[in-house]
């Protein structure tokens, strides 16, 4: 079970009314999408961090680390839209290259800043829904939303699958290091290339057990989760 599977299941909220946390959940997307303001959505994102660390008991650090997946991710698209190449120079900062001249400007930059508080906004909100709610609790919810059956289940069996792909890529990397794989850039292609080699055919072995599961269970496209 991976970190934020097990959080799901182990954290002081897991067992609290999985409606009420999708509705404070919905809030937060709501309010950060619908009123574009930097200090609230700065604001929601400090209050979606306080419930899931002080309240769920999720320890910070961890909490740090999920976090800094998707901010890798957007700030990387905040950069290609802060920075401009224009031969005139309108920015506040800029560095001349040849005729051009590369900088930022103060539009791009309110944009930037807007985008990346409300995407922690938004991603604070989506984390405290993962990490306080499990997966039963979630597809209950997802039914009471009344999202269509297929849906729910793509939900479901690619949730499913990224652990498996995860699970799997850090066996093979753990194996590797043990042997000195990552000693040295050389080693490090090499051993990069096998691992994705590998993953690729476990993927595979591993989709095609979880569907002879699927079929031994009689799984006819609807997952049944009690009350």
């Amino acid at each position: 079970m991976l970190m934020i599977d097990r959080y799901a299941y182990t954290n002081k909220l897991s067992k609290y009314n999985p409606n009420h946390k999708g509705l404070i959940a919905i809030t937060a997307l709501a309010l950060t999408i619908g009123l574009n303001n930097n200090y609230i959505n700065l604001l929601v994102f400090l209050v979606m961090a306080i419930l899931t660390t002080f309240i769920a008991k999720i320890p910070v650090r961890q909490y740090l680390k999920i976090l800094a997946i998707p901010k890798g991710f957007l700030l990387i698209s905040i950069i290609s839209i802060v920075l401009s190449l224009s031969k005139d120079n309108n920015f506040i900062f800029s560095v001349k290259i040849y005729d051009y001249y590369l900088g930022i400007s103060q539009e791009n930059l309110n944009t930037s800043i807007n985008l990346f508080t409300r995407s922690l906004g938004a991603i604070s909100g989506s984390l405290f829904l993962g990490l306080t709610t499990p997966l039963n609790q979630l597809i209950k919810l997802l039914k009471k939303l009344k999202l269509p059956n297929i849906v729910v289940e793509l939900i479901v069996l690619i949730y499913r699958f990224i652990f498996m792909f995860l699970e799997e890529a850090r066996q093979i990397y753990i194996a590797q290091k043990i042997r000195f794989g990552y000693a040295g850039r050389k080693n490090s292609y090499k051993s990069l290339s096998l691992l994705i080699k590998e993953l690729f055919l476990r993927l595979i072995l591993g989709y095609k057990q979880m569907q002879t599961s699927l079929e031994c269970k009689l799984y006819r496209g609807e997952f049944k989760i009690g009350d």
